[in-house]
Formats: structure tokens, C-alpha cells, sequence
């Protein structure tokens, strides 16, 4: 492995550390919940109140780059900060702090696509909400991981939201993540795209709209689609500089057109699994080639054999806690340090712990080439979970 540290920081880091280690390189992370098997597997850096001290708590790190995940794309204060004083870490390996008032601002992106005459979704702001009529969402303008979305109707328009938010109109289809990587001067290569799972779950999101999972690849985007997509990424990554690195953008897809929610400008949640279904890094140091076709990457750092992964679907769902419970012990659970292998359970909480309701527990995962068989392998082990949690 190269003697190469790369400090990531985030709410959650263990999916980006073993990404980091499939590049070849070695993580030092600082995040929120330090689970158990990130401390295996990676150097944690304790964090006194996240993320208010990160500059301070990174001090006195030495790094060879850095990066950040969900949610401190909400934070480019502390972004900022770790840029001006914290000279030690590296370059920043993603998106600057300046752009993302840009690409976080639900009203620019609308401007920027009409003026392109291409599809996008009504916006609203919080100064002038649209009718409750629950044709539409009200989102935090800070969110991650759908956190605190709800259908805008007459019961919303009657409860307390204390956020900054604004209305986003509703539409109906698949929930797409499809993943980019943005070189300035250069046009967005695409990496390939999952879907978002919605399926049931022994162990329920707090709200319809969490972030439970992604399953993919997904090979069967339509030619339309697939142009729709590209045409509008590439038209906001033009009107923009500093979107650097691996981007995320959301769609709901639906027969005719694909419709763009949000950016996420930072490591995603479903980077993993492209990585794991293809056996391919996307952080990898030499250059990765994609092609537009369907979401499948056609060329970058192989793991195994390709007909084995062009077969292999990949999925991770998250396990929330309906109630307050101490944190099940999933030590035994830990499959192996080796990044390529495709865990079992990941995202181990620390013994003892209490989880309150409505937060994560754990992350399980399942793979194979029947969709039917990945989706009872993970009921299979959300059950397992459960039955931990009831010992």
C-alpha cells in the first residue's frame, strides 16, 4: 500500500476510508459516530464537538490530501477554515467551499437549467410558500440523507418547521443517484448509477424519505435517459467552476424524463457500491475513462475479473433504530479488513452505546446477480440485526 495519508473528514467516514484504501492509499479520519470498524481498519482522530472543532482538533495533522463527505457540504464555513489555517492537510481533493452556494442553492440550479431550456422541477422559497396542497415537498436547505422532508400539505402547514427551507415540486418515479467525477476543463465523466431502496425493512427509516440504501449498478437506463441526464449535468458543471472530484446528482426518473432533485458535491453514499459491483476504484491515482452507456464504467483500476463484476449487483441498506436501544454487538460480524471484500454488516457501533430512536444502527450489505436473491439477502440480515438487538 503506498505510504500516501489522506485525511477525510464527515459525518460518517468508513465508506470513503475503505474507498481510500482500494486507491492504494492510507485513511486518517475524523467523523462523528468513530464505529468500531473504522477504528480497524483506519486512524481516528477524536473530535470534541462535531463539527465546530474540526480546525482545531486537525491541528496538528500532517496528511498528503483531504476530502469530506456528507454533510459538511452544509458547512463550508468550517471548509473554509480548514483551507486558510490548516496548511499541513494537502490539497482538498473535491469540490471547493466557494462553489457550494452555488450548487447547494435549489434557486440557481432552476435558473441555470431554464435558461438552457432544459426540464427542471418548480422551486419556492420560504417567503412565498406554495399552496399546502401536497403537490409539494418543504426541504431544509441544509439537508443530507433526506433528513426532514415532508410532503407540504395542510397538516405541515400547521406544524412548526424551524429550519431554513424551501418547496420543491413533487414528481413521481425511481429515485437515480448517478454518480460523475469533475475535472475543471474537462466535460463530467460519468461513473455509473444506483438506485435508492425503498424496500421493506425489519428495521424502518424514520421518515419516508431517509436515505435507506442504494443497489446497483444500474444497466438499464434507456438511451433518453441517459442523454437527459448528461445534458443537464454537463450544462450545470459548465456554468460553474470548482466542482472538482466525485459528484452526486439525484434524479427521479420517470418514463419520459429524468428530473434533477439535488447536487451532492462531495464522496457519496453509493460510491461503494459501484466500486464493489465493478471491482474498480474511483479514487484511483491514474486517470478513469467512462462512458455514458447505460452507467456501467468501461475502464479504470481492476480488481478480478470483469465477468465476474459485469454480473454482480450490489447492495447496502441501513438499519434504523424505532426506538431507543443499546447498541447490539456486531463485532463478530467484521468479515475482513481486505476493502474488496463485500461486507456483511459495516458501520459497527461501539459497545456499550445507546442509540436513540431514529438513528443508524448499522449498514448490511448483499450481492449477486438475481435482484430477487440480494433483496432477501439483506431482509435476511436486517433480521439477524433485529434478533441482536432483542438479545
Amino acid at each position: 500500500m503506498s505510504s500516501r495519508q489522506i485525511l477525510i473528514i464527515g459525518g460518517s467516514t468508513r465508506a470513503a476510508a475503505d474507498s481510500v484504501r482500494r486507491a492504494g492509499w492510507r485513511p486518517i479520519c475524523a467523523d462523528f459516530f468513530v464505529d468500531w470498524d473504522l477504528q480497524q481498519t483506519a486512524q481516528t482522530i477524536p473530535v470534541r464537538r462535531y463539527p465546530e472543532s474540526l480546525p482545531d482538533d486537525l491541528a496538528h495533522i500532517r496528511a498528503d490530501g483531504w476530502m469530506y463527505c456528507g454533510a459538511l457540504e452544509n458547512e463550508p464555513q468550517i471548509l473554509a477554515r480548514l483551507l486558510e489555517e490548516n496548511r499541513n492537510l494537502g490539497p482538498l481533493i473535491g469540490t471547493h467551499p466557494e462553489t457550494l452556494a452555488h450548487v447547494r442553492n435549489p434557486s440557481w440550479i432552476s435558473s441555470v437549467l431554464r435558461a438552457a431550456g432544459l426540464p427542471c422541477l418548480d422551486v419556492a422559497s420560504q417567503s412565498a410558500p406554495p399552496p399546502p396542497d401536497g403537490c409539494w415537498l418543504q426541504k431544509p436547505l441544509s439537508s443530507a440523507g433526506g433528513r426532514q422532508i415532508r410532503v407540504w400539505d395542510e397538516v405541515a402547514e400547521r406544524s412548526p418547521f424551524v429550519e431554513p427551507h424551501y418547496f420543491q415540486r413533487r414528481v413521481s418515479g425511481s429515485e437515480l443517484s448517478v454518480l460523475f467525477r469533475c475535472d475543471e476543463g474537462k466535460p463530467p465523466a460519468w461513473l455509473g448509477a444506483t438506485r435508492a431502496l425503498r424496500w421493506a425493512n425489519p428495521l424502518p427509516a424514520p421518515t419516508p424519505f431517509s436515505y435507506c440504501g442504494s443497489t446497483g449498478p444500474v444497466t438499464d437506463l434507456p438511451d433518453h435517459i441517459v442523454r437527459s441526464i448528461t445534458e443537464i449535468v454537463t450544462t450545470i458543471v459548465s456554468q460553474t467552476s470548482g466542482l472538482n472530484g466525485l459528484v452526486g446528482f439525484d434524479f427521479i426518473e420517470d418514463p419520459q424524463q429524468a428530473w434533477l432533485l439535488e447536487i451532492n458535491p462531495r464522496y457519496t453514499a453509493s460510491v461503494e457500491v459501484l466500486e464493489l459491483a465493478s471491482g474498480r476504484s474511483l479514487l484511483s491515482p491514474q486517470p478513469v475513462s467512462c462512458q455514458a452507456v447505460s452507467g456501467r464504467v468501461e475502464s479504470g483500476r481492476d480488481h478480478g475479473t470483469n465477468e465476474n463484476h459485469q454480473r454482480r449487483i450490489v447492495a447496502k441498506q441501513i438499519l434504523y433504530a424505532v426506538e431507543s436501544i443499546s447498541a447490539p454487538d456486531l463485532r463478530h460480524s467484521f468479515r475482513s479488513i481486505d476493502p474488496w471484500q463485500i461486507p456483511i454488516v459495516t458501520d459497527i457501533p461501539q459497545v456499550p452505546l445507546t442509540i436513540d430512536a431514529g438513528w443508524p444502527i448499522c449498514t448490511v450489505f448483499a450481492e449477486g446477480s438475481d435482484p430477487v436473491a440480494v433483496k432477501e439477502m439483506l431482509r435476511m440480515r436486517g433480521e439477524a440485526v433485529r434478533s441482536a438487538i432483542r438479545a
